[in-house]
C-alpha cells in the first residue's frame, strides 16, 4: 500500500500524530517540541526512541526511557559548521519535516544568515543513519557535538592523540577519563584509527568519510565530544543502538568487514619476534646484531624470527645494504638461521631526497605527486629526512619496489618483513581515478604478499585493512610504567575498532628513551605474555641505553623472568589459536574489556589494567610498581592460576600478592577453553587440584532438602590417587550423596570426580547465610593434600507473624509481611521512598521503649530489593505510628549506595538532615543513641569496632519513645517491587 508523506513544521499541533509505514515498523509522532521516531523492540534488537528537537536542532535517543545518547546543547550546537570565516555556526529552530518512504527529512535555520541545514534521518531495527548538509553560507567543515555524559563512558577510536603524550605514552580508558586532542584523524595516519567510537550506554557512532576528521574528546575537560570532518560534503554518520557494547563492536564489524584470514602463523602467535630496534636504535651493525642473536639464543631466550629493523641500507629507499656496517649480509642471515631464527629486515615506501633511487624514481614517474603542483614529486617529512613516496596506484612503480624487494630477499635469504611506512600523505595528490582511502587499501595489497613476520602492518580505515587480518602493532612506547599502562588500554582500543590480532609495542618501550628498568621490562613480558601475539627488542640478557651509549647489564632474575613469561605465553598457544580461529568466524576481538563479556558488570567499565583473553582467562598482570595490586573479578566462577583456588565473583581481591615472579591471572571455569587456559597458566607450585561446590548461592527453607554438587578436578600433569570428596555443614545440617561416586582410586589430568549431594537444613534453622564447604583430599607426588570451597547456603524467611511484645506498622500502599523466629525478624514492603519527601515503610517495633537516654541496636543480616536505593535499617520516634509527633531519626543500609542516617530537625514528621555513604555491606551492624535530644548514629563490620556515621540534634524528641527495625522498597522507579530485610538480635537498653 502507498502512503503519502506526512510533514510537520514548526507550527504543528502539539498532538501526537503517530504515523507508521509498515506494520510493527518505525513510527513518528509529533509533539510540542519534537518529533519523535519510534523503533520497536525485535529479535536481536532492544528497540529505541529517537527524538528530534524542534526548537533548536538536537537529537536524543533513548532506550526503554532512559537516555542512551544525546547531542549538545547550547552554543556548542549538535549539527555544526564553520562558516567562510572559520568561525562555528550550528543548526537552530526546525523549518519542517517530512516522513516518506522511512526517511525522515528535517530542514532547519542556522546561527548564519542565508544557511540552512537539512538533515535525512532513516531509522533501522538497530541503528539509525543520519545523513546532513548545510546550504548556503560556504561551509568549509561539517561536525557532529554530543554531550559525552549521555552515553555514560566512550570508547573506540584507537591511538589517541592526547595533552599528556598520547599515543606515545598516554592512552585513555575510557576515552572520557582523559582528553583526547586529535586535529589530523584521517585515513593516511600513521596512528591505527577508525572513525567509531562505542559507549557504556551501548550505542554507538561511525562517521562514513574518507577525509581528515577533527576529534576531541572531554578536550579541556569540557565533557563534550566533536567529530568534525574536513570537508563541507554529506556528513554521513550510523548511530547503532545495542543491550550491549559487544552488540555495537558486533554491528559496526558487519558494515567494515572481519578478518578473512590471520596474517600471522601459530609459530609467531607462540613465540616472540625478536626486533632489533629498542636494542639499538640506529646503531647496529652486523657484529651487534649477531652477538644480540646469540645473548638470546645462549640464554634459552626463545623466539620465531630476528628482524633488523632500521639503518642496514646505504640510504633509505635505496634497498642496498650499507657495506661498512653490514659487510657480508648473507653471512650474516645464514648464522641467525643457524640458531634456528628465521631472518627479516625492515623496510619503508618513503625513498629520501638524496638517495640513489629517488633520482631514479622521480625519473620514472614511480612517486606520489605534490597536492599543490601536481607537475612536481611531492616531498614530506618523516623521522628520517626529506623523502618522496612510491605511488602504489601506478602499476610500474609498485611492480619496480615489488621487484627490488624481492630480489634483495632472494638474494640474502630473508624470511619476512617489517613494514613502517605511510602508504599515503595528505600533502600528496593521489593518482588520477583514484582517492586518498585507496592508498590504505593499496599498502594492505602490497604487504599481504609478504611474510610480515608477527610484526604486522600498520593499515586501517578501509574493508580491505580490516579483511587481510594483519597484526597489529602500536605506536611506539616510552620505557616508563606510564608506557606500559598505555600499551594495554591502547590494544584495547585497537581490538575493539575492529583489528583483533594485537601486540603491544616492543616489550619495555621503544621510544628513544633510557632503557627501561628491570621491573618495566619484565612486566612488560609479563603482560605481553597475556595477549595475542609477544613483540619483543631490548634483551633481558642486556641492552644500551640509547641517551648515553652505555651498556645497560640486567641481573640473571630479568633473564629468567622474561624466559618464565615466554614459555607461559608458548604453553597458552593452543588457546589463543583457539581465539584466532573463534575471531576469523565472528570478528570478536580476542583481547578485549571486561565489559564485552560481563556487560551488566558495571564495575568492569572503569578498569584499565585488567582485560580479557578470549572468554576464559581473566588478565590482570601488576603494570606499576609494588609487589600488590586490585583486582576486579565481574560474576563467575574464577579459578586463581597462582594460588590454585576458586574465586566466586563478582568480587575485589585487594591487595592480591603480586612479587615480581608472579603474574596475576584468572579463568573463567564455566567458559569454553578453560581448560586449555588452566593447563597452560596453573603454577607448577599451585595445588594439583581444585574442588567447585555448585550452585554459588544454594537457597531453602529450614528443614527443606536441597542439592548441591562437587566437582573435583585434576588440573596437575600427573594423575593424582585416593581421591576423596566430603562435605563440611553446620551443625544439625546433614548430607548424603545420591549422584556419583565420593571417591576415585585415581584421576588423571584433567578429570573430574563429580558428586550430587542432597543437603538437609536443621529444623529451625536459622534464616540467613550459612557456610557450606567441599572438601577434597588426594595423594599426588609430592605427597596428601587438601583443598576446599565454600560457598553460602541462605535459608529463606517465610511470611508469618511477630509475637508480643512487639508491634507492627505499615505506611506503604498496604501488602507489607513480617515474620519472627526467636531472636531474627524479617520484613517485606513496598514503599516508593523512606526520607523527606515520601514516608513509606514496614515496621517491626517495640512501643515506649527508648528513654532519654538509650541505645537501639540491630545486625542487618541481608537485604534485596530491586532498586539500589532500597532501605533497612532502625528508627526511632516519639510515636512510629505518628513520625509528626517529633523525636524521629533512621539510620539504614541502602542496597547499593551504603549507610543513611536522617533525622526530622523540626517536628514536622519529615526527614530532612542526612549523612552516611560509602558502600553497602553485610551484615552491617547498626546502632543509634539518644542522649536527650542528641542522636548518634554509628555503623560496624563485625559489631565491635564502631565508625560514627553522623550526629543530629532532634530537639522534637520527648520522654520514652518506640524503637524499631524500618524497611523500605524504595521503589520510585521501580513500581511494584518489594525488598526483603532480615534482621538479627535487636536490642533496645535505656
Amino acid at each position: 500500500m502507498l502512503m503519502a508523506p506526512v510533514t510537520g513544521s514548526a507550527a504543528a499541533t502539539t498532538a501526537a500524530r503517530p504515523t507508521t509505514t509498515a506494520k510493527g515498523g518505525p513510527k513518528v509522532a509529533r509533539t510540542a517540541h519534537a518529533v519523535t521516531v519510534s523503533v520497536p523492540a525485535s529479535t536481536g534488537a532492544p528497540g529505541y526512541t529517537l527524538d528530534v528537537a524542534t526548537d533548536e536542532l538536537a537529537l536524543t535517543t533513548r532506550r526503554a526511557g532512559k537516555t542512551v545518547l544525546a547531542t549538545a546543547s547550547g552554543d556548542t550546537g549538535a549539527l555544526r559548521f564553520t562558516s567562510a570565516d572559520g568561525t562555528w555556526q550550528h543548526a537552530t529552530g526546525v523549518t519542517g519535516w517530512t516522513w516518506k518512504d522511512g526517511v525522515l527529512t528535517v530542514t532547519a535555520d542556522s546561527t548564519l544568515d542565508d544557511a540552512t541545514v537539512a538533515a535525512r534521518i532513516t531509522p533501522g531495527a538497530d541503528r539509525y543513519q543520519l545523513d546532513w548538509d548545510v546550504h548556503g553560507g560556504a561551509p568549509k567543515q561539517l561536525g557532529l557535538a554530543y554531550d559525552l555524559s549521555s552515553a555514560g563512558h566512550w570508547y573506540g577510536h584507537g591511538e589517541a592523540e592526547t595533552p599528556q603524550g598520547g599515543p606515545g605514552v598516554d592512552q585513555p580508558w575510557p576515552l572520557d577519563a582523559g582528553e583526547v586532542d586529535h586535529e589530523t584523524f584521517g585515513p593516511a595516519s600513521y596512528n591505527m584509527i577508525d572513525p567509531f567510537w562505542y559507549t557504556s550506554s551501548s550505542t554507538g557512532l561511525r562517521v562514513d568519510t574518507g577525509d581528515v576528521m577533527d576529534v576531541a574528546i572531554n578536550k579541556g575537560k569540557d565533557g563534550l565530544g566533536t567529530f568534525t570532518v574536513e570537508s563541507s560534503d554529506t556528513y554521513k554518520a550510523t548511530v547503532f543502538v545495542e543491550s550491549t557494547p559487544l552488540g555495537v563492536y558486533r554491528d559496526y564489524i558487519g558494515i567494515v568487514g572481519k578478518p578473512a584470514k590471520s596474517d600471522a602463523t601459530y609459530e609467531q602467535y607462540a613465540k616472540p619476534l625478536w626486533n632489533s630496534w629498542a636494542q639499538f636504535y640506529t646503531r647496529v651493525d652486523q657484529e651487534k646484531l649477531l652477538d644480540y642473536a646469540t645473548g638470546l639464543h645462549d640464554n634459552g631466550l626463545d623466539g620465531h624470527t630476528i628482524q633488523l629493523d632500521d639503518k642496514w641500507e646505504s640510504n633509505y629507499g635505496n634497498l642496498t645494504w650499507d657495506p661498512k656496517t653490514f659487510p657480508d649480509p648473507k653471512g650474516l642471515s645464514d648464522k641467525i638461521h643457524g640458531m634456528g631464527f628465521d631472518f627479516g629486515i625492515w623496510v619503508t615506501l618513503w625513498i629520501n631526497l638524496d638517495s640513489d633511487n629517488h633520482r631514479y624514481a622521480v625519473d620514472h614517474g614511480y612517486l606520489l605527486m605534490d597536492a599543490g603542483d601536481t607537475t612536481k614529486p611531492c616531498e614530506v617529512t618523516w623521522w628520517n629526512g626529506q623523502a618522496g613516496i612510491i605511488d602504489l596506484a601506478n602499476p610500474e612503480a609498485k611492480a619496480w619496489y615489488e621487484g627490488n624487494l624481492k630480489n634483495l630477499m632472494d638474494t640474502y635469504d630473508i624470511d619476512g618483513l617489517k613494514f613502517d611506512t605511510r602508504f599515503f600523505d595528505e600533502k600528496c595528490a593521489p593518482r588520477e581515478g583514484h582517492r586518498a582511502t585507496d592508498y590504505q587499501k593499496l599498502g594492505t595489497q602490497l604487504a599481504d604478499e609478504f611474510d610480515l613476520q608477527g610484526a604486522g602492518i600498520r593499515v586501517h580505515w578501509n574493508r580491505t585493512a580490516h579483511e587481510a587480518g594483519f597484526v597489529t602493532r602500536q605506536v611506539d612506547k616510552g620505557t616508563g610504567w606510564d608506557s606500559l599502562r598505555a600499551s594495554a588500554t591502547q590494544n584495547l582500543a585497537i581490538s575493539t575498532i575492529g583489528y583483533p590480532f594485537v601486540e603491544s609495542d616492543m616489550i619495555g618501550g621503544s621510544g628513544g628513551q633510557p632503557a627501561p628498568s628491570k621491573d618495566v621490562l619484565v612486566r612488560w613480558a609479563q603482560s605481553a605474555s597475556l595477549m595475542p601475539l609477544m613483540y619483543a627488542s631490548t634483551s633481558p640478557v642486556g641492552t644500551f641505553d640509547t641517551t648515553t651509549g652505555q651498556k645497560v647489564d640486567y641481573d640473571q632474575e630479568t633473564v629468567d623472568l622474561y624466559r618464565q613469561a615466554i614459555k607461559t605465553h608458548e604453553k597458552l598457544a593452543p588457546y589463543i589459536w583457539d581465539q584466532v580461529q573463534g575471531t576469523l568466524k565472528t570478528g570478536d576481538p580476542i583481547m578485549r574489556p571486561l565489559f564485552f563479556d560481563f556487560p551488566k558488570d558495571e564495575a568492569s567499565y572503569t578498569v584499565t589494567d585488567e582485560w580479557m583473553l578470549g572468554p576464559a582467562v581473566l588478565a590482570a598482570p601488576k603494570l606499576s610498581s609494588g609487589a600488590t595490586r586490585s583486582v576486579h573479578l565481574p560474576p563467575g566462577t574464577w579459578y586463581d592460576v597462582n594460588q590454585g583456588t576458586v574465586i566466586r565473583g563478582p568480587k575485589n581481591l585487594k591487595g592480591y600478592a603480586a612479587p615480581l615472579g608472579v603474574t596475576p591471572a584468572f579463568v573463567n571455569l564455566k567458559a569454553k577453553g578453560a581448560a586449555k587456559a588452566v593447563k597452560a597458566l596453573k603454577r607448577d607450585d599451585a595445588p594439583a587440584a581444585s574442588v567447585l561446590i555448585s550452585p554459588d548461592a544454594p537457597s531453602t527453607d529450614s528443614g527443606t532438602p536441597f542439592q548441591l554438587t562437587t566437582e573435583v578436578t585434576n588440573w596437575g600433569a600427573r594423575t593424582l590417587r585416593n581421591v576423596k570428596a566430603a562435605l563440611d555443614l553446620p551443625v544439625g545440617w546433614s548430607a548424603e550423596a545420591t549422584t556419583g561416586p565420593t571417591a576415585a582410586k585415581s584421576l588423571r589430568n584433567g578429570a573430574t570426580l563429580t558428586t550430587t549431594w542432597t543437603v538437609t537444613p536443621a529444623d529451625g534453622a536459622r534464616w540467613g547465610s550459612h557456610d557450606l564447604t567441599g572438601n577434597a583430599a588426594y595423594h599426588a607426588y609430592d605427597g596428601s593434600q587438601k583443598v576446599s570451597d565454600t560457598v553460602q547456603a541462605r535459608v529463606r524467611a517465610a511470611p508469618g507473624s511477630v509475637r508480643e511484645p512487639y508491634l507492627t506498622a505499615d505506611t506503604t500502599s498496604g501488602g507489607a509481611q513480617y515474620a519472627q523466629s526467636g531472636d531474627q525478624f524479617a520484613i517485606w514492603a513496598g514503599g516508593q521512598d523512606l526520607s523527606g519527601w515520601k514516608d513509606e515503610k514496614g515496621l517491626v517495633y517495640l512501643d515506649d521503649t527508648a528513654g532519654e537516654k538509650a541505645t537501639v541496636q540491630v545486625q542487618l543480616v541481608s537485604q534485596n530489593s530491586a532498586s539500589p536505593v532500597g532501605k533497612a535499617g532502625i528508627v526511632v520516634a516519639n510515636d512510629l505510628t505518628a513520625p509528626e509527633k517529633g523525636g524521629y531519626a533512621v539510620l539504614v543500609m541502602t542496597q547499593s549506595y551504603g549507610l543513611e542516617f536522617m533525622t526530622d530537625s523540626d517536628g514536622d514528621g519529615r526527614l530532612d538532615t542526612w549523612a552516611g555513604g560509602g558502600s553497602t555491606y553485610h551484615p552491617a551492624y547498626l546502632r543509634l543513641t539518644r542522649n536527650g535530644a542528641t542522636y548518634t548514629a554509628y555503623a560496624s563490620r563485625d559489631g565491635e569496632t564502631w565508625s560514627q556515621v553522623g550526629a543530629a540534634q532532634v530537639p522534637s524528641a520527648a520522654g520514652t519513645g518506640d524503637a524499631g527495625m524500618v524497611a523500605s522498597a524504595a521503589n520510585v522507579n521501580y513500581p511494584g517491587e518489594n525488598i526483603e530485610a532480615v534482621f538479627s538480635g535487636f536490642a533496645v537498653t535505656s
